[in-house]
């Protein structure tokens, strides 16, 4: 009888886990896991940093109707913008990095197919490794940036008068749990951006996959895709665009609409990429291929080859870009269209202003060889264009209109502004469209000092974008404003004759033109936001830069062994990444003209807005810097055929 063989042990399996996987993926690929996480890192921190502000203004108890309160209101309102602009930026930059960092990993997803893991299970892991990524760069974020952001933001408002000093940030309670908000809003932003890859990834053959796994699914035209595209464009930028094309619509509101309209346009350009990127693609291909015969063609093989990356690439810049020359833009365009009324409606040879605490006579004393024309500063409550609509104050000016004609050129649409005396006044031409007013009606207003008073249009006049929108009469502007004085004195003569006292400032005609700028808290807080917006996009662009780069090494060794020198590697990286970059930058531009040019037009500028130089050209100076810089210290061009083929691995 033999004896029995022995049964040999069942074999061990090793569970493959999401940490496991995660570790796996940090030990082998540094760069690209660094590169996914500082995205979640920032976008945690400066989120988190403008939520703490907000709600420590939000939740000040100030007296209202005081200075503290209006500043904390300004906050709010600043705080607000800037959240969401930031959330736009966020959702669109992790999206792109996480999405283009899981389109390479598809490899690996692939030999996973192939050993048997269902695609469910796939899509699981990937999410439990992109979540606990995303969740330990948040949580450091936060905790690390959001906190000193936000003392360094209350500091800096405290000084331009933004942010009432005797508020503090909220309570520790309120600022950790803002704080975890937010980690969890990143946490769903990156596992949504990478089930989007990975949930097509699931669908693709695992043998398709080992053969290209550049051809991520992310580069692939959907169905869904354009019709979100096209549903975002038809419900959220054409109404805006026809709002801004109203005939009626005052500028300061088509001002304020252009950088609401870019808040939408990026998005939708975003979505759209894989329709709209291809035409821009082959025109920058066409320049590629012009300046450097052989360098550039490879370049331009390589952009064409991987619209995923060169999407991924142009986002960045197209934020970066495209919110800082419509929102600094904007401003731009109305201070330029203000400049230029002035200048053709001043007759005076100077104009006296007062400072800030600072008194101007309203009757001022004879002058030797000149003519001093003070104009009285009141307020006016005018009735609401609906019956049901509340009044509001509006600023105005006392001074009769035969004097006023001496010094201004008001530009009367209807009537005669020189009519202007004892029971009647001149509205603006915004003033009298929208309270539906005609010349001859009798229109009851509210005063300075609260007593109602029936007057008589008989004027509307066109200039009223530098001017205030009512003139009274100054018999009636003195009667009814307490303590009255001029808010300016236009001087008729030699400027020498005016006797300039303390916190008075006198510029001549031209010079007092260039003072109608945009208010510098105004001026600050959309600085302030443009510097933000700019800075975090062109750090999700370097970090996306580098990222890219990471899966192209064998593709370089090849093109070292078949003849290409250090400097032409050198090149045809940096002709890559900046070829991408001049895409973003015309997608910027069309943002640009679809947001402005309306705005310039209807402001009777022509078809070229006005843009802030030297903000615009910095910020195209630092993508160039964001975009070149990191591939090429990634890409390692300058090293040798041997190096680049023992870089293979890593």
């Amino acid at each position: 009888m033999s004896a029995a063989l022995p049964t040999p042990p069942p074999p061990t399996t090793t569970r493959t886990t999401p940490t496991r996987l995660l570790l796996s993926e940090i030990r082998a690929y540094p760069g690209r896991v660094i590169g996914a996480a500082t995205a979640c890192c920032a976008t945690a921190a400066g989120v988190g940093a403008c939520l703490i502000l907000l709600l420590g203004a939000s939740l000040a108890d100030l007296p209202a109707d005081s200075p503290e309160a209006a500043a904390a209101k300004s906050t709010q309102d600043i705080m607000a913008l800037l959240m969401s602009l930031l959330l736009m930026c966020a959702v669109l930059v992790i999206g792109s990095t996480v999405s283009l960092w899981t389109g390479q990993r598809l490899r690996q997803f692939a030999v996973l197919r192939a050993l048997g893991m269902t695609a469910a299970r796939l899509r699981r892991m990937a999410a439990m490794d992109v979540a606990r990524l995303a969740l330990v760069s948040a949580a450091f974020g936060a905790a690390a940036g959001a906190l000193p952001l936000a003392a360094l933001g209350r500091r800096i408002l405290i000084e331009q008068k933004l942010f009432p000093a005797v508020t503090e940030l909220p309570p520790p309670a309120q600022t950790w749990g803002a704080c975890v908000a937010v980690c969890l809003g990143t946490v769903g932003m990156s596992v949504l951006a990478a089930l989007l890859s990975v949930r097509a990834a699931g669908r693709v053959n695992a043998i398709d996959l080992l053969k290209d796994h550049e051809g991520a699914p992310g580069t692939k035209r959907s169905r869904a895709r354009l019709i979100t595209g096209l549903t975002m464009a038809a419900l959220f930028c054409a109404p805006l665009l026809v709002v801004m094309a109203v005939p009626g619509l005052p500028p300061k509101v088509r001002a304020g609409v252009a950088p609401g309209l870019a808040l939408f346009v990026i998005p939708t350009l975003a979505v759209l990429a894989p329709w709209v990127l291809p035409p821009l693609t082959g025109t920058v291909c066409a320049v590629l291929r012009v300046l450097d015969r052989r360098v550039g063609t490879i370049a331009a093989a390589g952009l064409r080859a991987t619209p995923a990356r060169t999407t991924a690439l142009a986002v960045p810049v197209l934020l970066s870009v495209g919110v800082t020359a419509c929102l600094l833009g904007g401003g731009t365009t109305m201070a330029r269209a203000t400049q230029q009324e002035v200048e053709a409606a001043l007759r005076a040879d100077a104009v006296i202003s007062a400072e800030p605490g600072a008194r101007l006579p309203a009757a001022p004393g004879p002058l030797s060889g000149a003519t001093a024309t003070p104009v009285i500063a009141t307020k006016v409550t005018v009735p609401g264009p609906k019956r049901h609509s509340a009044p509001k104050p509006t600023r105005a000016w006392g001074v009769d209109g035969r004097v006023l004609s001496r010094v201004l050129d008001l530009s009367e649409r209807e009537g005669n502004v020189t009519k202007v005396g004892e029971g009647t006044f001149a509205a603006g031409a915004e003033l009298a469209d929208q309270a539906k007013w005609k010349v001859g009606q009798s229109v009851q207003l509210t005063l300075a000092d609260g007593r109602p008073k029936r007057l008589t249009l008989v004027a509307v006049y066109a200039r009223d974008l530098a001017f205030p929108h009512l003139i009274l009469p100054r018999a009636t502007a003195l009667a009814h404003t307490p303590s009255p004085t001029a808010d300016r004195i236009f001087l008729t003569g030699p400027s020498s004759a005016w006797p300039v006292a303390e916190g008075q400032t006198i510029a001549s005609r031209e010079g007092y033109a260039q003072t109608f700028t945009r208010s510098p808290a105004d001026d600050l807080a959309t600085r302030l936001i443009a510097a933000v917006v700019a800075a975090y996009a062109l750090l999700a662009a370097a970090n996306t830069s580098a990222l890219a780069q990471r899966d192209r090494v064998a593709q370089r060794a090849h093109l070292r062994a078949l003849g290409l020198s250090r400097f032409q590697m050198l090149r045809c990286v940096l002709y890559e990444a900046l070829g991408a970059g001049a895409i973003g930058v015309a997608l910027s531009g069309l943002v640009a003209v679809v947001c402005l040019v309306p705005l310039s037009v209807t402001l009777g500028l022509g078809p070229l807005p006005t843009f802030d130089g030297p903000w615009t050209v910095g910020v195209l100076a630092g993508a160039v810097v964001a975009l070149g810089v990191p591939a090429a210290m990634t890409a390692h061009p300058l090293l040798s055929v041997q190096g680049q083929f023992a870089r293979r691995g890593q």
